[in-house]
């Protein structure tokens, strides 16, 4: 009978990295070699290959690796020269037992993605600005999204305006390209970069790019009156003038310009200088110097930025002869022509207002009980004539009411206001004879005030008749 032996063991082999990747072509320095590391639990030999997707195809056999029991552990290293583009797996076989396979990925090198970003998006062709060229960032990937050397040329069109630059990325590095903006013109365009790569080609997507002159785009001029009366009495002595530009930046930029005062002659009698598009303003007295001439004037803005053609714009001003003088009304009514109607504030019906109780035209209100205090109010409007109406819009205008009281017990009060507001001019009545609450003023289109009077509790009072009186200034060409 033959002599049993025991069956040699196999060897357990393990092979790292699972995620390399190599890039074509060979050569380049860009991803041309990986390395994994092998390791078996016993002394064996190793061959080792590259294999096809479906695990047994050999692409390529690299020279055996013989591990001893001292060095259980070696590096295989793996050359993209020779190796097709696409999934592989490096396969290592110990002399006995199962082969161990790590995934080995192998780019074409040839571009399936072109990109390009700019810095600044916007650029300007004047000498003095800020920003005066673009800055084109441009890289590209194969098909395993990794970067890969390339040559290539960013383009940038505006208009009929082109502009080309050359780009090269040779270990698969970002590249930047300056794209100067007097190469091309005023406008909106695009920037394209396209990349040519181990015999491949791309092209990215087109970036926008717009290239602005430095200029004025429009101006206006604007009037705060459209007459002037230069006689330092407080109504139009002057008039503010406001300079208001657009610019093809869409901010301020320098400018030459000027905001000239012009007779009807064409003769500049005020020149103010500007240097900036930004909002200015001016006033004039009316005057030519120091004289006063009356007539028609032409105020005109011109403005000139660092690029493109002068803007104007122009408005007039007429200057006119015209003073304010003073006026005044006064008419004297009796006490029932203002006020009209009355309410009773107690709980019993005992608050009244008589007419005609001392003399004829009079006004005669008893407030007896009160609900908080007051017991009756009567009240009334008065229209403001329509001279005094007119005279508002001049300023100053102002009216006063006298009572002319003549009985009186207890608390009272009364006072006057523009139609609908409330009563800001009020007083208290104290004693029987003339009684005023004061100067009301009057905004412009004041038509009709509000006249009111209150009684207190166990009071009463009569008024025979109001004085109305109104202050105002008319506009006078004598």
């Amino acid at each position: 009978m033959a002599e049993e032996t025991t069956p040699e063991p196999e060897t357990l082999l393990t092979l790292s990295d699972p995620k390399a990747v190599l890039s074509l072509p060979a050569g380049d320095g860009v991803r041309d070699s990986a390395s994994f590391a092998l390791t078996a639990d016993r002394a064996t030999t190793v061959s080792v290959d590259i294999v096809g997707q479906d695990g047994s195809t050999v692409i390529s056999s690299l020279a055996p690796i013989s591990l001893t029991e001292t060095a259980l552990t070696a590096n295989v290293t793996v050359n993209v020269a020779g190796l097709p583009a696409g999934l592989l797996s490096v396969k290592a076989t110990p002399s006995l037992g199962a082969p161990v396979f790590s995934p080995l990925r192998v780019g074409s090198g040839k571009p399936t993605k072109a990109t390009v970003s700019l810095n600044p998006r916007t650029i300007h062709t004047w000498s003095g600005s800020s920003a005066r060229s673009t800055v084109a960032t441009v890289s590209a990937v194969d098909e395993t999204n990794l970067t890969i050397p390339f040559t290539g040329t960013v383009t940038a069109v505006v208009g009929s305006a082109k502009y080309s630059v050359a780009v090269a990325s040779p270990r698969g590095e970002t590249v930047t390209a300056t794209i100067p903006a007097s190469k091309l013109k005023a406008g909106s365009g695009k920037v394209t970069a396209s990349v040519t790569a181990n015999g491949g080609k791309a092209t990215s997507s087109a970036v926008s790019l717009t290239v602005r002159a430095t200029a004025i785009a429009s101006t206006k001029v604007a009037r705060s009156t459209s007459v002037v009366y230069p006689t330092k009495d407080g109504y139009k002595d002057s008039v503010k003038l406001t300079a208001t530009s657009t610019t093809t930046t869409g901010s301020a930029i320098p400018v030459t310009g000027t905001v000239k005062i012009l007779n009807s002659k064409g003769k500049t009698v005020k020149t103010w200088k500007l240097s900036s598009s930004k909002t200015w303003s001016g006033v004039w007295n009316g005057k030519t110097g120091s004289r006063v001439v009356y007539g028609k004037y032409t105020v005109k803005t011109s403005l000139k930025g660092p690029e493109g053609t002068t803007r104007t714009a122009s408005t007039t001003v007429q200057v006119k002869k015209g003073k304010l003088v003073s006026k005044s009304l006064k008419t004297t009514v009796k006490a029932n022509k203002i006020l009209t109607a009355y309410i009773d504030l107690g709980d019993w019906d005992y608050n009244d207002c008589w007419q005609n109780y001392y003399v004829l035209g009079d006004i005669f209100c008893d407030g007896d009980d009160s609900i908080d205090g007051l017991s009756l109010m009567a009240s009334g409007t008065r229209t403001v004539p329509t001279a005094v109406v007119n005279a508002q819009k001049y300023g100053g205008a102002k009216v006063r009411i006298t009572a002319k009281v003549s009985s009186l017990y207890g608390d009272a009060a009364w006072g006057y206001a523009p139609v609908g507001k409330d009563l800001s001019t009020s007083a208290a009545i104290r004693s029987t004879g003339n009684n005023s609450p004061g100067w009301l003023s009057l905004p412009a289109t004041t038509k009709k005030l509000d006249v009111l009077l209150g009684l207190g509790e166990y009071s009463f009072v009569g008024i025979q008749t109001f004085t109305v009186e109104y202050s105002y200034k008319v506009l006078s060409t004598k």
